[in-house]
């Protein structure tokens, strides 16, 4: 998880197989311009929209996408492609989600150990959290795709139109199309 927009192009720039020499090079600036635009000196402006979308493409990550649904308070999922899965995958998956949520309740019984969690343990903790969020929804977009529902599955969580909430609900629930509730 990127905690600011600057951790997140040092971690793209990482990931990139010049560094950020390269990554500057790759946008059409010197290694002196490209800290003046990330740390705004000299009158420089930061960088655009489209130069953090070109280093993310770069790098191969999804820094950028990260950075801007956590500063939004939102979660960033992976949805898998059907044509990559098969049940191997998806036990493959499973037992990495069982490990994550083990290493999570690790972390919550290290933390209560002294009876209070502090900032640092909640930060740590809701990192952890994010993440095994982030492995289940995977895990479970990756079921209904393998098994023939990959398109509008993400419908579900949305329910853009009426009748899709409606065939998600229970039998015999109508789901309520903003609150999720049924």
């Amino acid at each position: 998880m990127v905690d600011n927009i600057n951790s997140a192009i040092t971690a793209m720039c990482k990931a990139y197989p010049s560094g950020r020499v390269g990554m500057a090079n790759a946008l059409g600036m010197s290694i002196d311009q490209f800290h003046n635009h990330m740390y705004q000196k000299v009158g420089s402006r930061f960088f655009t929209l489209a130069e953090l979308e070109l280093m993310e493409d770069l790098s191969g990550t999804s820094l950028f996408a990260e950075y801007s649904a956590n500063r939004r308070g939102r979660l960033l999922v992976d949805i898998p492609k059907p044509e990559s899965l098969d049940n191997v995958d998806l036990f493959q998956h499973e037992m990495q989600l069982n490990a994550v949520r083990g290493k999570l309740d690790q972390a919550k019984f290290a933390a209560l150990a002294d009876g209070v969690i502090d900032s640092k343990e909640k930060k740590t903790l809701s990192q952890m959290f994010h993440n095994s969020l982030r492995h289940q929804m995977h895990g479970f977009m990756g079921f209904l795709a393998l098994y023939g529902v990959s398109e509008g599955s993400v419908d579900m969580f949305v329910a853009s139109r009426k009748d899709d909430a409606r065939e998600c609900a229970a039998p015999g629930a109508v789901a309520c199309r903003f609150s999720g509730e049924l």
